[in-house]
């Protein structure tokens, strides 16, 4: 169970939000859940503090947002009128839902990242399409478009500035979100191939890549579990050894296997060429999961 540290790192948010918000709002969403409890939902935040954290122009409008939100069932306002110094107030208590089901969850962090923040409610609300307990939306972008209520033209906008900023992928039939502040909640998916975790395959093959940018006099990435998961996840998931075993004893299609399989096979093919420094695991997923990548690739070493 997360300590009380973690739990202030984080808030979850209901998945409803898709389609009923849009990135202004969900943004406004987002620093309210820090704003708030992250335990009981209760915030006295005022509508000044929000409007200096999200950029938003005037109260009026951080009003209207959050009139949205109690309409959508996604918070309770409790005012509580008093008179100030000869003037009557009305501070507002507000009571943000915790749901108990169909959440996801973010870091604080990302609300603190440098992109733009049209961008960090993007990816909250494509971590809603995505399936349970991952960051990978199988939708196509008419599709995204249609489910998060937000026009064609937005949608391709985010999804290629999100590319172009490192924080998602396009793979083959879809779409993998890599920022670290997006958490994906499976720290211990398990090996098809027994009970081996992810913990330990993940180091092995990041040791590879590690290795292979030592040899091209490159300065490696650091390691990101996450990052190597998702290599795992979606390719890699068999022991180097276990590959190359299988190959000496001459399995059934064990060279087929290692070929595809084997990430000590497959990197110096698919990423041939590297620059001087390599700052995040991001740079590999592409070129070592893409299915046409890897065919396009294939081709010219099979010529």
């Amino acid at each position: 169970m997360a300590n009380e540290e973690e739990k202030k790192d984080y808030r979850i948010i209901t998945r409803d939000i898709a389609g009923k918000l849009n990135l202004d709002e969900t943004y406004t969403f987002t620093w309210l859940l820090f704003k708030s409890d992250y335990e009981t939902g209760e915030s006295h935040v005022l509508r000044e503090t929000l409007r200096e954290v999200t950029g938003i122009k005037d109260v009026d409008t951080i009003s209207k947002y959050t009139a949205k939100f109690e309409d959508l069932g996604f918070l309770r306002k409790e005012y509580n009128y008093r008179n100030n110094e000869g003037q009557l107030t009305t501070p507002v208590t507000y009571h943000v839902d915790i749901p108990k089901n169909n959440w996801v969850r973010f870091k604080k962090d990302l609300l603190l990242e440098d992109i733009p923040v049209e961008l960090k409610a993007f990816l909250v609300l494509l971590k809603c399409l995505c399936i349970n307990n991952t960051n990978i939306i199988y939708y196509n972008k008419t599709e995204i478009s249609r489910r998060l209520n937000l026009s064609p033209k937005t949608v391709k906008k985010y999804i290629d500035l999100a590319i172009k900023h490192h924080k998602l992928v396009e793979v083959n039939n879809f779409f993998l979100i890599t920022d670290c502040n997006i958490i994906l909640d499976t720290p211990h998916t398990k090996s098809n191939f027994g009970l081996r975790t992810f913990d330990k395959l993940a180091r092995e093959k990041y040791d590879i890549i590690y290795n292979y940018c030592i040899e091209k006099n490159v300065i490696p990435p650091p390691y990101d579990f996450k990052l190597m998961e998702v290599l795992c996840i979606h390719r890699y998931d068999q022991p180097e050894e276990e590959l190359e075993t299988a190959v000496k004893n001459g399995g059934r299609n064990a060279k087929k296997h290692y070929n595809y399989y084997s990430l000590k096979y497959n990197l110096p093919k698919l990423c041939p060429n590297l620059p001087p420094q390599i700052h995040s695991l991001q740079y590999f997923l592409t070129s070592l999961i893409n299915t046409k990548c890897y065919k396009e690739r294939v081709k010219i070493f099979i010529k």
